[in-house]
């Protein structure tokens, strides 16, 4: 990583975040939607805040998978969660979690915004229309972003979600032939071990009741 291009923002529970220069780019982008530089501010830090909630998501993911975070950076329009190896249904599953911490703050937006009244505090509705507004649009456009199957967005490996699907659907009725081939590979070793016992008793049983009948 070239430190020149970056800059360190901390850490984010352990993980380092750091931040590229195109992330300044917004700040054009959200001026030629709203016009005024106080607007714009407002803007800039919801679409902050949207980003931030989309690699809360990976993280979420990756945790509950446990595997290592190295560090998030945000660049333009998008972020990036660098990881360990997750295996093929695991990068899915984190690449989709992205897109969906967005669709639960798209939904909470749609839901609780309308509930808050703040139209007896100064600049506060025109606050609260320009972050409603990056909640709820441009969130939306910013998923259609993350969900482009090239180079670093997270399609790439989201929509992998059919094929892996039906490799363990595949997989799934390989197995289940085998075990109609050999039905043994279906018992767990306890059940395995149960039969084998059960089995060793009935024989001794069987044998005791033979050796009887001869000494008779």
């Amino acid at each position: 990583m070239d430190e020149k291009n970056y800059w360190q923002l901390g850490t984010w529970g352990r993980i380092p975040v750091a931040m590229h220069w195109t992330v300044l780019l917004v700040f054009a982008w959200m001026y030629l939607w709203f016009g005024t530089v106080a607007m714009t501010l407002v803007a800039s830090a919801a679409l902050f805040f949207v980003m931030a909630v989309h690699e809360m998501g990976h993280v979420f993911a990756l945790k509950r998978r446990k595997v290592a975070i190295e560090n998030i950076t945000f660049f333009g329009v998008h972020g990036t969660t660098a990881h360990a190896y997750a295996g093929p249904g695991a990068e899915i599953a984190v690449a989709w979690a992205g897109v969906g911490a967005q669709l639960l703050l798209l939904a909470a937006t749609l839901i609780l915004f309308p509930l808050v009244d703040l139209s007896t505090i100064a600049f506060a509705p025109s606050v609260l229309g320009v972050t409603y507004l990056v909640f709820t649009r441009v969130n939306v456009f910013l998923m259609v972003i993350a969900l482009i199957p090239i180079g670093p967005f997270d399609g790439r490996a989201a929509w992998g979600v059919f094929a892996y699907m039906k490799s363990v659907r595949r997989r799934k009725r390989r197995e289940k032939q085998e075990l109609l081939l050999n039905p043994e590979r279906a018992l767990t070793p306890e059940r395995r071990r149960e039969l084998e016992e059960s089995s060793s008793q009935a024989a001794a049983q069987l044998l005791g009741k033979l050796s009887g009948r001869k000494e008779e």
